[in-house]
């Protein structure tokens, strides 16, 4: 396992990653999935592929030319984290979710890290 980024060698991550990203979607998703565009259907409550299919019919059908479908499958693998983080701790005054953040992002040292390094 691979200390530094809480994951092991595999890129899998690790138990302890998957319940702190289910308690910051919980956390965020109420503060952020408001300011979305109405038009966005991937990983939001309530939508899906199907209503994204069904809203591009609805488009052509009142006779518009063209739909546009984005993937932003790899903008997390490119985005600037750096600026990423600093727009979500501005946007989130609760430092616990923000250290959480940073932790997922392997900025920050773990619990595990900052126990050993005291010890």
């Amino acid at each position: 396992m691979c200390a530094q980024h809480g994951r092991n060698l595999v890129g899998i991550p690790t138990v302890t990653d998957r319940l702190i990203q289910q308690a910051l979607l919980q956390v965020l998703q109420p503060l952020l999935d408001p300011t979305f565009s109405e038009h966005s259907y991937g990983f939001r409550p309530g939508r899906s592929a199907q209503d994204a299919v069904l809203a591009a019919q609805r488009h052509v059908s009142s006779g518009r030319k063209v739909v546009v479908d984005v993937d932003l499958e790899k903008f997390f693998d490119r985005v600037d984290h750096d600026i990423l983080m600093d727009r979500l701790r501005k946007r989130i005054a609760d430092r616990a979710v923000s250290g959480a953040q940073l932790r997922l992002a392997g900025k920050e040292p773990t619990v595990v890290e900052e126990l050993r390094a005291a010890a």
